[in-house]
């Protein structure tokens, strides 16, 4: 009986094992898959990598482990990402900052170019930039915002998720276009930022909309702007960048999934789809876009690598622009 059971539940896990989508000509995933997120915890890109990364656990039957490196503007992550083999058990999830904005920044300093150092699988949200400000400044406008900053030059910080990030370009973007002057403070992720800001230790932070949403409706920060075209349904009474009177204020972070270069493409493929179905489950299609994201389709790795170009050439320029520097 004891080998007749044995036998049994051997047989069972290799029909389990067999059931498993596995990528064309080979058995990946056949071990767990980590996935390095460029930013520290709490924020939108670890709430997309967490989200997929449990459904992408349930549909191909392994684990895939999300890890947090956000030191140096995500510029670590990618490190770690280029010393990994080439065999898609090691992925990297980033945003704006990591895969554009830090080639303005650091320029020939960076060790892996965010374009040409690794390969692509695909996008898994945008999500819009708002600014908020502590709601003990005496202001309630852009314009008001504007002139205390001018009246005041030096005196207001801004802070957020570290240099180099979507935060820190987009506030250092909203100084440079309003005209003033206010002084970066970077900090280990949003929450960070943001303790300080609901504090008053900062005046203002650029942020996502999906991370601002709550404090804004709470009260816990008043907030200015939303740097889209559209309002969001998250913060209904914001006014777009337009309708702050800024229209070139234009801002929305995106959700990059990344490979080891020389990953097999049938390997990313089979990511990209299956990141694809992931994101089409009602419980994962509504706990992003419950954040403010947008789900962008058919971002095939060809696709999210022409992408991350177009937004290098936008957004390289505007970095250099704002005179945004990493020490």
């Amino acid at each position: 009986m004891t080998r007749w059971i044995a036998a049994a539940l051997t047989a069972f896990a290799i029909g389990t094992a067999q059931a498993q989508p596995r990528a064309p000509g080979s058995d990946y995933p056949a071990r767990p898959v980590r996935v390095i997120v460029a930013l520290a915890p709490g924020g939108n890109a670890d709430i997309n990598a967490r989200v997929v990364a449990g459904q992408l656990s349930a549909q191909l039957g392994q684990q895939f482990l999300v890890e947090n490196r956000p030191s140096g503007g995500g510029t670590v992550a990618f490190e770690t990402l280029a010393a990994s083999a080439p065999d898609g058990y090691t992925l990297l999830v980033g945003a704006l900052g990591s895969h554009a904005l830090n080639i303005g920044l650091y320029g020939d300093r960076l060790r892996v170019h965010p374009l040409t150092g690794v390969d692509h699988i695909t996008i898994s949200s945008h999500s819009a930039i708002a600014v908020a400000v502590n709601p003990s400044l005496p202001i309630r406008t852009l314009t008001e915002f504007a002139a205390l900053l001018r009246a005041n030059p030096g005196r207001y910080d801004y802070g957020s998720s570290g240099n180099g990030t979507t935060g820190h370009i987009a506030g250092a973007m909203l100084v440079q276009l309003l005209g003033v002057q206010a002084q970066h403070v970077p900090y280990r992720g949003s929450a960070a930022a943001f303790t300080d800001l609901a504090a008053g230790r900062t005046a203002f932070q650029a942020d996502t909309i999906s991370f601002l949403a709550e404090p804004l409706k709470a009260g816990t920060v008043r907030g200015l702007v939303i740097a889209t075209p559209e309002r969001s349904s998250l913060a209904p009474d914001l006014p777009t960048s337009a309708e702050a009177g800024l229209p070139a204020y234009q801002a929305t972070t995106w959700t990059p999934w990344s490979a080891t270069l020389g990953t097999p493409a049938p390997i990313r493929q089979f990511l990209y789809e299956h990141i694809a179905e992931a994101l089409r489950e009602p419980a994962v299609r509504d706990r992003l876009t419950g954040l403010g994201n947008t789900i962008p389709e058919g971002m095939t790795p060809e696709r999210t690598r022409a992408f991350i170009a177009s937004e290098i050439d936008r957004w390289v320029p505007i970095v250099r622009a704002t005179g945004a520097r990493v020490d």
